[in-house]
């Protein structure tokens, strides 16, 4: 079985993508992140953290603000806006929480359009995450590049890991997404059906109807899964020789220990998707100031 070593990769992209922000800083264009991320949640400070150390590595500014799940909403408005406007931040993201941390700080069970309402003030000029609800209805269109849009980071991790695999590798191959949220499933089962693959999306609810016809995911060669439910993708599930991309967070959702050598190729929970997610946000903040 072949492991993915995302930070490897990640490393390569870093080094020419430090090339490419010299370059913007010769023309005197200092691309600068905006992030918000939330005190109850601590992956996302971690990750905050994170992206900002490899923005420094390679010449992007990156400022993170702190706020509470529990803040009026008006706030958020508030610092959105004054992103929006402030001709230094050239990109912003909100580090979106995890669902249920919120719902426990809240109190609150209407978390889908709590996030929707935040992630549509951004000014889509300056959406470097893919995040505005704009972005997603380019990306089902195939017309995002077309727009100057990008693609959500996590996203276009994926489909660069698919991409590094060979065209010979992944033709006439049958791939599944699992998780339907908007930053992560969605635009990747548009853009990879765009792209002519064979692609089906799937909740847990399909999956769960599929482990009860004993189908599991046994017709499929590529599996990506982003579900979040540690030991989600079991050995009996896959066939022999599939390619498993594993997005859950934090622990993963492939039970690396029944998989065993049965998948051909893995990504691996910490060490895989997540390198190239930050990589993949920053890249975007330089493209966004290339055009």
């Amino acid at each position: 079985m072949i492991i993915f070593d995302g930070l490897a990769y990640a490393g390569q992209k870093e080094l020419l993508l430090h090339k490419r922000v010299a370059a913007l800083h010769a023309r005197s264009v200092f691309p600068k992140v905006g992030a918000v991320f939330f005190s109850e949640d601590k992956g996302s400070q971690i990750y905050t953290r994170i992206k900002r150390e490899v923005a420094e590595r390679i010449g992007i500014g990156y400022s993170g603000f702190e706020f509470s799940m529990k803040d009026d909403f008006s706030i958020f408005v508030q610092k959105i806006h004054e992103m929006n406007v402030e001709s230094s931040i050239t990109g912003i993201i909100i580090q979106k929480p995890v669902r249920s941390l919120w719902e426990q700080a809240t109190g609150r069970s209407d978390f889908r359009e709590w996030w929707k309402s935040i992630v549509q003030l951004i000014d889509p000029k300056k959406d470097v995450d893919g995040l505005h609800p704009e972005t997603l209805q380019a990306i089902e269109k195939g017309t995002w590049a077309l727009e100057k849009k990008v693609m959500p980071a996590t996203a276009e991790a994926v489909l660069e890991i698919i991409d590094s695999l060979g065209p010979d590798a992944i033709k006439n191959k049958k791939s599944v997404v699992i998780g339907r949220t908007e930053i992560l499933g969605l635009p990747l089962f548009y853009e990879l059906k765009n792209r002519g693959h064979d692609v089906e999306l799937l909740g847990t609810a399909e999956l769960h109807e599929r482990a009860e016809r004993k189908t599991f995911l046994l017709d499929k060669d590529i599996i990506i899964s982003s579900t979040g439910r540690p030991g989600l993708i079991r050995g009996e599930m896959i066939k022999a020789g599939a390619f498993l991309i594993d997005v859950g967070e934090p622990k993963g959702d492939v039970d690396r220990a029944s998989v065993g050598e049965k998948a051909g190729f893995l990504t691996p929970v910490p060490g895989g998707v997540g390198p190239m997610t930050v990589v993949c946000l920053l890249e975007n903040a330089v493209t966004m100031m290339e055009e």
